[in-house]
């Protein structure tokens, strides 16, 4: 349980000393305490500036476009409205290929340290985590993981730290103005059923909790932080903080516009207008003509009666050209591989693959450094409240790799890893391979067959010796009664001579 402390409120004067930079992050400066009034108005440009927008994103990702806000048109026209979702595809296809695979934490030959983290992201489901972590800020361009600690039901138990992914649309993190750029508060709001505004304010320090009335922001609760550092931890897509999707979202309207206005001249064409010209035509036989799909114009004028469909003008290759091009423009614009190109049919080499992968595989760098970062000052928080079970700067020493999800050919790969052996360590050749996820836990498993082998060769062996010796010494016991039974034959026969009497 959390343990409540007594500290002074935030001050209800209005400094007007919080900022925000190119980027969308907010900063105060860092030898002061950020009042009531200079929370609130970033609670308030939070909400007006980027929760909108963030809210668009969200929209596009589900399939709620620009183009389902259009004004209808008249009942008798043609009016779909198609959704090409290419958000949706964009973040799924990225993030499999960024964190498809489990993120590999190296501890430096550190057993006590490789134990608990084993133990600690199984508790917490942490693949899973990290993978909502990374999909949310491929959608908004940022998002954040939040450490907390777990509730007891009594004191026999003891409180783990926990972790959830955040989106930005009622987070954000406040940094210091200087050069270093730290984090000096992590805010989270909400509103109740009642429409009343919640904050909760994290410092290296406290945890507090505010509720807003009319004298401004009253503390309601506050409690220790036992991490000794804000919990709310942001995961950068890059250093611009853009979603995966903000370059494309006008392609995206003009791609559903364009599909949409195709859908609508195949319906125009289904529903033709018949143009009669030099006949008269009566309700009935207008009833019969469409029954029976036959026209027939009888008459002395029939000859100059004109009976055909209203066409209009076929734009069918423009429209398909520029559907072609939006979709070429979208995926290169968004550094997305397109999996269905045929050049993915057959099986195309390893350098092809990684040509085709190059795009994606940029962005994936940038996103790995930035994931990094954030890893680094989760484990500093966990290690924090480790009761001792890790030294608290053990997160120091941490590596961490991102196996990017891709076709491979194994044939290829394994004549390289074939070649490499005995070359290089077993450690780094392994790290190299696409299905080992932890090298450390392959050799220790390696080396666990090998000890098993090589004991099972030596029971082979030893129970083969036993045996051997065995026989040998049956073999021995048997001559030695053969050499005995001789001899007694041999005296008896010589003693049955020497009584014989002599032959006459």
């Amino acid at each position: 349980m959390a343990l409540e402390v007594l500290t002074p409120a935030l001050s209800n004067e209005h400094m007007h000393k919080a900022g925000v930079t190119d980027n969308g992050e907010y900063t105060y400066p860092a030898g002061e305490e950020i009042t009531g009034p200079d929370l609130l108005s970033l609670i308030s440009n939070h909400e007006q500036e980027y929760a909108t927008h963030y809210y668009r994103d969200r929209k596009y990702y589900k399939g709620d476009h620009k183009i389902n806000k259009q004004t209808p048109k008249a009942s008798y026209k043609p009016d779909n409205r198609v959704i090409f979702n290419f958000p949706r595809k964009a973040v799924t296809t990225f993030n499999g290929y960024f964190i498809g695979n489990p993120i590999s934490i190296d501890t430096a030959k550190d057993a006590q340290a490789d134990a608990f983290i084993t133990e600690w992201r199984r508790a917490n489901d942490f693949d899973a985590v990290m993978s909502d972590v990374s999909k949310m800020a491929s959608i908004y361009g940022h998002s954040y993981i939040l450490v907390y600690q777990s509730v007891v039901k009594d004191d026999s138990e003891t409180p783990e730290a926990r972790i959830t992914a955040l989106d930005p649309l009622n987070a954000f993190l406040i940094y210091d103005d200087t050069y270093a750029h730290e984090v000096k508060y992590g805010v989270l709001y909400s509103y109740d059923y009642q429409g009343h505004l919640q904050v909760t304010l994290y410092d290296d320090t406290f945890m507090r909790e505010f509720s807003r009335t009319t004298d401004g922001l009253t503390q309601e609760h506050a409690y220790a932080n036992p991490y000794q550092m804000v919990p709310l931890i942001e995961v950068d897509e890059n250093s611009e903080r853009m979603a995966l999707c903000d370059d494309i979202i006008t392609l995206v309207d003009q791609l559903d516009k364009a599909v949409s206005n195709k859908a609508n001249d195949n319906d125009y064409f289904a529903d033709a207008i018949m143009k009669i010209v030099g006949a008269k035509v009566d309700k009935n036989t207008y009833k019969e003509m469409r029954d029976q799909r036959v026209i027939n114009v009888t008459g002395p004028q029939a000859k100059d009666a004109d009976v055909e469909f209203l066409d209009k003008p076929d734009n069918d290759t423009s429209q398909e050209h520029l559907i072609n091009r939006l979709v070429s423009s979208i995926y290169e614009i968004a550094n997305v591989t397109n999996l269905n190109d045929d050049a993915f049919n057959g099986n195309p080499s390893g350098v092809s693959l990684q040509l085709k992968y190059q795009a994606m595989d940029n962005m994936a760098k940038t996103k790995t450094l930035k994931f990094q970062q954030a890893l680094r000052s989760l484990f500093k928080a966990v290690f924090a409240v480790s009761y001792n079970e890790v030294s608290p700067d053990a997160w120091k020493s941490l590596d961490f790799e991102f196996k990017r999800s891709i076709p491979v050919n194994m044939l290829e790969e394994s004549q390289v890893l074939a070649n490499a052996a005995g070359k290089i360590s077993n450690k780094t050749l392994f790290a190299q391979m696409p299905f080992v996820s932890d090298p450390d836990e392959e050799i220790k498993q390696l080396k666990k067959e090998q000890q098993e082998a090589m004991q099972t060769t030596q029971s082979v062996v030893q129970n083969a010796l036993n045996g051997a010796q065995t026989d040998q010494q049956r073999a021995g016991v048997a001559s030695d009664n053969s050499q005995a039974n001789s001899s007694a034959d041999n005296s008896t026969g010589q003693a049955g001579l020497a009584n014989r009497p002599a032959a006459r």
